[in-house]
């Protein structure tokens, strides 16, 4: 899974060509699974089920899906929140899909160890922030967010949700960036992983 601000990223990039009206709510429905992270990284008995998560991807793509038909009518009138949260769930398995294994092949090229990887990674995750941020971000995204109306969704609380919406508005970018080169990830790992999750998000709000 990538981090936040590329959540937020995918998010900006694809929100007009979604037909996005309500862009604070998508925003915070974008970034609402990981709400149950900020108390300290959840146990993946809290983690699994906040992203509708499934070992195969397949079967987690599904699950997904089939979230969006049985719940969709109880988002009548909050459509863009549930965009955001399905759209953070397609970022994930594309991302894991089609970006995290060309991380991890370059990372093992520059000598890392299969147990470094984790660590490596977010590292090199904080270093891509540093190349996202932006007026996109600090202009549009981040405003917009803080000011919506927030809603818990699937097994994230409401509670949860507002305290992390907080800190991403708020801390979270002090801790969170590297102002350093990335050494493997680049602007097209976010630009495939966008046209996968268009393309999904496409076919479920059509």
């Amino acid at each position: 899974m990538p981090s936040a601000i590329v959540h937020l990223k995918v998010a900006y990039d694809i929100a007009q060509k979604l037909g996005v009206k309500n862009y604070g709510q998508f925003y915070a429905g974008a970034v609402s699974p990981d709400a149950v992270n900020i108390d300290g990284f959840a146990d993946q008995s809290v983690r699994y089920p906040a992203h509708l998560r499934s070992l195969d991807y397949e079967e987690w793509k599904a699950t997904a899906r089939n979230f969006c038909k049985e719940k969709g009518a109880e988002w009548a009138g909050r459509e863009d929140y549930l965009k955001g949260f399905l759209l953070h769930i397609f970022t994930d398995i594309y991302w894991d899909e089609l970006a995290q294994p060309e991380m991890f092949e370059g990372f093992e090229r520059l000598g890392y160890s299969p147990d470094e990887l984790r660590d490596v990674k977010w590292k090199e995750l904080y270093r891509f922030n540093a190349l996202l941020l932006g007026g996109w971000l600090f202009d549009d995204v981040l405003p917009k967010m803080k000011k919506t109306e927030l809603y818990p969704i699937g097994t994230v609380g409401l509670d949860q949700l507002t305290r992390y919406i907080d800190d991403l508005t708020g801390n979270y970018l002090t801790r969170s960036v590297i102002n350093e080169p990335t050494l493997v990830c680049h602007m097209g790992m976010v630009e495939k992983v966008e046209q996968a999750c268009f393309e999904e998000m496409d076919k479920l709000f059509k």
